[in-house]
């Protein structure tokens, strides 16, 4: 049997190649080739597919608008102010500090509740006192405008009750001297009766009893009212014979316009 095939395909002795395991081997290296080949394909793909989504995320990212930081709050922006003097219309009995006859007059028009007419009242009033008020040179005279709130209201007509007890400046004094927080309830009648009785000198009965008919309701408004007719927008809003100065600005603004208005 030297010279015949063995059985199962595997020659003897015999020099011939084997065809049908080479075939079978290059069929199997084919194969694993292209399972090494399909693989590399396919990892080759997902590296692809990975690397462009990450591309589109950042594209994405990069065309959204970035996230900003709060700003810090910003003061409130000063109202317009009136242009040119305007011809204001006192009542006749009207309070007033200073003298009736004063060359100059000064109007302010303020709301209780205002902070930044408390910071006016803290910062600006006594000079003005001293220098102009306790010496005759000028009329103050304090208008409402009330437009914060139904507290705004009761506190201005608290300061309309106190006048009919001569007790207009005192009662004016004291509340700004102790101011609650904008909007926070410190203004409702039963508290204005309170800071009534806190401040003395008042017949608390009457007082209470003008704060409960809303005796002075109508004066508020109108007061209000008549300021918005001058170009009042914020408060203070101080007329200098007639010419505005908006806001709670330094001494020497109201000091240089007085003096000014003196000196005509």
């Amino acid at each position: 049997m030297s010279d015949q095939e063995l059985p199962g395909g595997v020659g003897g002795n015999n020099s011939q190649p084997d065809y049908n395991s080479l075939a079978y081997v290059l069929a199997a290296a084919i194969i694993i080739g292209g399972a090494l080949i399909g693989g590399s394909v396919l990892y080759s793909t997902k590296l692809f597919l990975q690397h462009a989504d990450e591309a589109a995320s950042a594209s994405q990212t990069a065309t959204q608008p970035t996230a900003q930081a709060p700003s810090a709050p910003q003061q409130p922006t000063v109202p317009s102010q009136p242009t040119g003097p305007v011809n204001i219309k006192l009542a006749g009995n009207v309070p007033y500090l200073g003298s009736g006859n004063a060359k100059v007059t000064v109007v302010e028009f303020a709301d209780y509740e205002c902070p930044f007419c408390e910071r006016w009242y803290t910062t600006v009033m006594p000079d003005l006192k001293s220098k102009y008020i306790d010496t005759g040179k000028i009329k103050f005279v304090y208008q409402d405008f009330a437009f914060l709130g139904p507290d705004s209201n009761t506190l201005a007509e608290g300061s309309h009750c106190a006048a009919d007890q001569n007790k207009f400046w005192q009662y004016h004094d004291y509340i700004f001297s102790h101011q609650g927080q904008e909007n926070s309830g410190w203004g409702t009648p039963d508290k204005v009766k309170a800071l009534a009785a806190a401040m003395g000198g008042l017949n608390l009965n009457q007082f209470n009893q003008c704060l409960d008919s809303g005796k002075y309701k109508q004066e508020v408004l109108n007061e209000t009212s008549a300021g918005k007719t001058y170009g009042v927008s914020g408060t203070p809003t101080v007329f200098i014979n007639g010419t505005a100065i908006v806001g709670a600005q330094p001494i020497s603004t109201f000091t240089s316009a007085i003096d000014a208005a003196l000196a005509k």
